[in-house]
């Protein structure tokens, strides 16, 4: 009776047991390899993605303001109408008249240069570019044009830009303008493995100011428009510090060029500029700018270190040997308002 009891005992082996538990780890394990490399594909791509969605808000930034520089208002009727109406009780007959062109003071900043802040050099040129300047103003740290001996980061231009505007509810001062400087300017450190051992790189951001020119009349009584202003960043729409764009950026270079295509720039390679006498008369022959944006990503990208070069718009040409991923943009800007009637 037993006998035939235990013929019938159903279960499993322990040699079954080992099979089931070696299978298992076998569809457990690549699993788990096709998650990984799903995972890893899917950080490639949103890490690709921020880098090009982060290259394409800072260009059309700089597209916009660099087809502004030079930008001249001219009142309407309207505006001169409005303007008469609430400023005629205000001041004896004929009252006061709003100019139809902007009475604002135009300084080339040739003799108006200064050695401290940038809110104290007064240039209203449409389009300055200064070449590998860290910070807001023209005394921040300059490396030249070819950097500094033996320093291969050469990160990065400067670029200002000056254009009018008009608003006819500001009766103290309804004509506008607006000075906006793009610089490239230290934010940290990062330590990178290189073929020679943990190596501490500087890490650059893009950062954006906006000041505007203060020539207010002193009350609605003043019947005469002021003759001297100055750059603030008291304004609305300005900015009181700079504030960072983008982070994570290697370089940013401007290149200006003429109406026949050709770099505006002297014998040293130095783009026109207030304090540079020797080619500041050719400030006004810009007809377009090239840009040229290199990013990088924020964490490591590839899984090994790989020799990459970086080529760009002139001799400046870049190699790096890290995981990082880099992005190269290069645009050519063409400006709407300089040549034909001076900005001055």
């Amino acid at each position: 009776m037993s006998k035939r009891y235990s013929k019938n005992i159903i279960g499993l082996s322990l040699i079954e047991i080992l099979i089931g538990i070696i299978i298992t780890s076998i569809m457990m394990a690549a699993m788990y390899t096709s998650y990984s490399v799903v995972n890893q594909s899917y950080n490639q791509v949103s890490e690709k993605a921020k880098i090009s969605k982060s290259s394409r808000d800072l260009v059309s930034m700089l597209m916009r303001d660099i087809r502004m520089a030079g930008f001249r208002y001219y009142a309407g009727s309207f505006e001169i109408s409005k303007y008469a109406a609430d400023t005629t009780t205000q001041c004896s007959s004929p009252g006061m008249t709003l100019p139809k062109l902007s009475y604002l003071i135009f300084l080339d900043g040739f003799d108006q240069l200064s050695s401290v802040e940038y809110d104290t050099d007064q240039n209203h040129n449409p389009i300055v570019i200064r070449k590998n300047t860290l910070g807001p103003n023209r005394t921040s740290e300059t490396r030249g044009s070819s950097g500094v001996t033996g320093d291969t980061d050469l990160c990065c231009d400067q670029i200002q830009i000056v254009y009018e505007d008009f608003n006819q509810n500001h009766i103290l001062q309804p004509y506008k303008k607006y000075r906006i400087t793009y610089f490239g300017k230290q934010t940290a450190t990062d330590e990178v493995e290189t073929p020679n051992g943990i190596e501490t790189i500087n890490r650059y951001g893009v950062f954006k100011l906006i000041q505007g020119w203060e020539q207010e009349r002193t009350s609605l009584t003043d019947c005469v428009f002021p003759t001297t202003g100055s750059w603030v960043t008291t304004c609305p729409e300005c900015t009181s510090q700079p504030v960072l764009v983008r982070d994570h950026i290697e370089d940013m270079e401007f290149i200006p060029f003429d109406e026949n295509g050709r770099v505006v720039r002297d014998s040293s390679g130095a783009y026109p500029a207030p304090e540079l006498t020797g080619i500041r008369d050719r400030l006004y022959d810009i007809r377009g700018v090239d840009i040229k944006l290199i990013f990088r990503s924020k964490e490591n990208f590839f899984s090994r270190r790989a020799a990459r070069a970086i080529t760009g718009l002139s001799s400046r040409n870049q190699s790096y040997e890290d995981q990082y991923l880099r992005d190269t943009v290069v645009v050519s800007v063409h400006t709407r308002n300089i040549g034909g009637e001076s900005f001055q």
